[in-house]
This record gives C-alpha cells, sequence and structure tokens, in this order.
C-alpha cells in the first residue's frame, strides 16, 4: 500500500484548586498556604494506556500496556524478559498533589521489580513524565536498570465510538509524512489526485469498538486495502482484526486518532490527521 491516514482527538481534563483567605477583627491577617500534600488520586481512576517513545528501548516492556488505578492503587503487567506470562502484577499508590502525579509499583514474587513514574497531568487530561524501572531477571543472576521518557493516556471504550464520518479529512503516514490521502463522501484520494476509491461500508467486527474497520477499493481492479480508524485512547491488540501475532505499527501515538492501513498483516502503516501530524510524531 502506497498511501494511508492518520489521527486525531483531544481529551480536556480540568484540575481545579481552590484557596481560601480568611480574616476577622479590625486587625488585618495574611492567608497562609500550605504545600499541596499527596492524595489518592480520584481524578485518576481508570484504565491508561502507557506510550513510550519508539527511540527509548526501555528495560521492561510498558509500551501499549495498561496501567489500572482504582483509589489511589495503581496496578500493571509488563513484559520482563524470561518472566512467565501469568506473572503477577506490579502494583502500589498513585498520588496527585496538584498537577504532580507519582506512581510507584512493585512485586517481591518471583522476582523483585519495581517501576516508578513521575509525571505531570496537563490540561488535556495525559500524563507526561519519566519512569525509572530495576530488578532483577527471572534467572536471577543479574539484573536490570532502566530510566525513559513515558506518557499516560486514558484508556476508552466502545461507549467512546465516535461516529464513523469523523474519518472525513487529509491524513498523512507518520513513516511518510509527504504521503497522504483524503477521505470526503465515502470516497479516498491519494496526494492531489481526483478520488480514486471508494471506502466500503464501516464494521465493527475488526479491532472491535471503538475502532472501525474497512476496505478502499479502487475504481481500477487491484491495489484495494484494508483500514481500521481508531480514536484516541484505545490500543489494538494482536489475535484480533485479522492481525496475529505481534502489531508492527511503527511510530503508533494513541493520543491521537488515527488510521493504519494494511495489505500485509501484521505490518500497519499508520497515518495521523495533518494538523496532528507534527504532534503525534515528536520524539
Amino acid at each position: 500500500m502506497g498511501r494511508s491516514l492518520g489521527g486525531l482527538a483531544v481529551v480536556v481534563c480540568a484540575v481545579i484548586l481552590t484557596a481560601c483567605a480568611s480574616g476577622g477583627g479590625t486587625s488585618p491577617t495574611k492567608s497562609a498556604t500550605s504545600p499541596a500534600s499527596p492524595t489518592p488520586a480520584a481524578t485518576l481512576d481508570g484504565d491508561w494506556i502507557a506510550q513510550v517513545a519508539d527511540s527509548a528501548s526501555p528495560c521492561i516492556g510498558i509500551a501499549q500496556r495498561i496501567v489500572h488505578i482504582e483509589s489511589g492503587t495503581a496496578s500493571t503487567t509488563p513484559s520482563i524478559a524470561g518472566a512467565a506470562a501469568d506473572a503477577p502484577a506490579l502494583t502500589g499508590p498513585a498520588t496527585l498533589a496538584g498537577e504532580a502525579v507519582t506512581i510507584h509499583l512493585a512485586r517481591s514474587s518471583p522476582t523483585k521489580d519495581a517501576l516508578d513514574v513521575t509525571a505531570t497531568l496537563d490540561a488535556e487530561g495525559v500524563v507526561h513524565g519519566t519512569a525509572t524501572a530495576g530488578g532483577v531477571h527471572p534467572g536471577g543472576t543479574n539484573g536490570y536498570a532502566c530510566d525513559f521518557a513515558i506518557t499516560l493516556i486514558r484508556a476508552v471504550g466502545g461507549a467512546d465510538m465516535p461516529p464513523f464520518d469523523a474519518i472525513a479529512g487529509t491524513w498523512c503516514e507518520a513513516a511518510k509524512p509527504t504521503t497522504c490521502l483524503t477521505i470526503a463522501s465515502g470516497r479516498v484520494a491519494f496526494g492531489d489526485d481526483a478520488p480514486a476509491a471508494n471506502l466500503d461500508p464501516p464494521r465493527t467486527d475488526g479491532f472491535g469498538p471503538p475502532c472501525y474497520v474497512t476496505a478502499a477499493i479502487p475504481d481500477q481492479p487491484g491495489g484495494g486495502f484494508t483500514i481500521y480508524f481508531c480514536p484516541k485512547g484505545v490500543v489494538i491488540e494482536p489475535g484480533r482484526g485479522g492481525v496475529d501475532g505481534d502489531i508492527v505499527a511503527p511510530h503508533d501515538n494513541v493520543a491521537f486518532d488515527r488510521i493504519y492501513g494494511t495489505q500485509n498483516p501484521p505490518y500497519l502503516q499508520v497515518y495521523f490527521r495533518t494538523t496532528e501530524l507534527t504532534a503525534a510524531t515528536a520524539p
């Protein structure tokens, strides 16, 4: 497939801080402020998708994993080389002080492993920061440790499925930003050319809601390809959508709407809206 599609999405989360000053009688009083203290992160409750830059090679497999937070307690099951697939989750406190997010995850069995996140919750409800991971390899003969940048994006579910018409617009390939396509009224145009393909009626049996799956069928025989349209905050999973094995989707970014195009799964081309391409592909 030589052309592709891309993504957008905006989630707004406001953290409101209220300050009160008191005074009495005829004597002026000074309002006292105290440092914000960590509190159970109620506004963090829910599922978050961990995202790591393509260029990063953390010693712990956290990319695209879900971090679940409930009543100030977080848990996740990262991939660690040599560890059993059913190894216990890492768990620990998640706190919010103002905009500062602190998460400490650890387990002591079958090996000692830990992941610490120090980050900031931004105005759009996305957590940006750094992570430190370390532990003992399952063989028990040596350890691992690394630091890396991490982003947590709130996961969405089927109830957050956008209308399929939201696919309309111009999308450009993350790996080849000058390779673009425009979708309008069920037709697909490549680059600056006239529309040259039709979109099949959308279905939801690909990666499942809130993603759609369709196909671009060229006016001239040959060259058709599958398109998946997914909103911000959803992780595509192997074994669904006709994609088996490890999904290869360079420059994927779940913080934005995106389109995946493929003629050869599990290799997916990732596309973002032109208005978000730069932000979505930033290191």
